[in-house]
């Protein structure tokens, strides 16, 4: 659910275009647990609460309007690391909330998750991906099949977010990497060599 959040937001930055917007919010519970040195939120996405839930039709070029949901963090609290749950109880984020965060001297007031993991669902309920972002950048996207075995780990550039390389892997054991020199450019390097 987060991934498509994510893709939501590009799809905004990219020319997307909202088109209708409609509130909606259920309630649920918050579960609070603490560790040695930070507040572990364990929190669902339909408590009201805790997130403002609005069901949006995205229009894109070429495209069917598409129904998609997005999630605000009411009130975060600065330095927690929050567990995010859907309503089927899988887990779709986790990651320390900053209300600030310093990268590289550039000081970003804006809050948000700057390290995290996003989980992403098939239908059936078994998971896709796991996304991973350090320091605000894509670092890597793991990609797993209906065995819930690991099939390919994408790898980002943390400054342009470019693919920089490709593990494949085959029963869960590394088959070939592809090194990508530029956009679509790439050699493989198969495992072992």
């Amino acid at each position: 659910m987060k991934i498509k959040l994510f893709l939501l937001f590009f799809a905004i930055i990219m020319g997307g275009h909202v088109i209708k917007a409609k509130k909606i919010s259920l309630n649920t519970g918050i579960v609070k647990a603490y560790s040695y040195n930070t507040d572990t939120l364990k929190v669902d996405q339909n408590d009201p609460a805790v997130f403002k839930k609005e069901e949006l039709v995205m229009k894109y070029p070429e495209s069917r309007p598409k129904l998609t949901t997005h999630y605000e963090l009411l009130n975060p609290k600065d330095g927690a690391y929050y567990c995010i749950y859907n309503d089927k109880k899988q887990l779709v984020k986790e990651g320390k909330y900053s209300a600030q965060y310093t990268y590289e001297g550039i000081t970003y007031d804006q809050g948000g998750f700057y390290n995290s993991k996003t989980y992403l669902y098939k239908k059936n309920g078994n998971l896709e991906t796991i996304h991973y972002q350090e320091d605000g950048r894509n670092l890597k996207t793991e990609f797993f099949n209906s065995e819930k075995q690991l099939t390919k780990i994408k790898y980002f550039n943390k400054k342009s977010s470019d693919t920089d390389k490709i593990e494949i892997y085959k029963r869960g054991k590394l088959k070939e990497a592809r090194i990508y020199k530029s956009f679509n450019t790439y050699y493989t390097v198969k495992a072992g060599e």
